[in-house]
């Protein structure tokens, strides 16, 4: 089994608690081009922790991976940490933290695939995910300024 550590920094000319109210909200489907998202399970707990939501990420390769991601900590409207169980497993955490106008979006995905093919292949395909993976994210930066009407400086 592939471990893949992912880092990705976006810079959105947006105040924090809109970015936040995109990232936070998991409702991805509505603003990341390629994903499909749904809550499967809503707890009790006013932050959030425990809800999960099922999301399937096409990419620009021909597969797609789906997984569910578990709210396990949760700084409105800073940090955002996930469990990923599925075809792929691990841990995401997005923080973000407001520079001015600025919002600065920094996320760590370190997960494994739990694909067979995908692990068999991973020795020689290895660099085609990275970028397969570096594809999905730009979608995701490119949304969030579309959804907000704001400005991408940099990702």
């Amino acid at each position: 089994m592939y471990t893949y550590n992912f880092e990705t920094n976006w810079k959105f000319e947006s105040d924090i608690n809109q970015v936040w109210g995109l990232i936070g909200g998991f409702k991805y489907s509505d603003w990341w081009s390629g994903v499909s998202s749904e809550p499967i399970y809503q707890g009790t707990r006013q932050d959030g922790i425990g809800n999960k939501y099922h999301y399937v990420f096409r990419t620009k390769l021909p597969y797609q991976l789906a997984f569910v991601a578990e709210i396990v900590g949760k700084e409105e409207p800073k940090y955002l940490e996930i469990r990923a169980t599925g075809e792929l497993e691990g841990r995401g955490v997005w923080t973000l933290s407001q520079e001015g106008s600025l919002t600065h979006v920094h996320y760590v995905w370190q997960v494994n695939a739990n694909k067979k093919w995908m692990n068999l292949l991973a020795p020689i395909l290895r660099p085609a995910f990275v970028w397969n993976h570096d594809q999905v994210m730009d979608q995701g930066a490119k949304g969030i300024a579309a959804a907000l009407g704001v400005k991408l400086l940099s990702y």
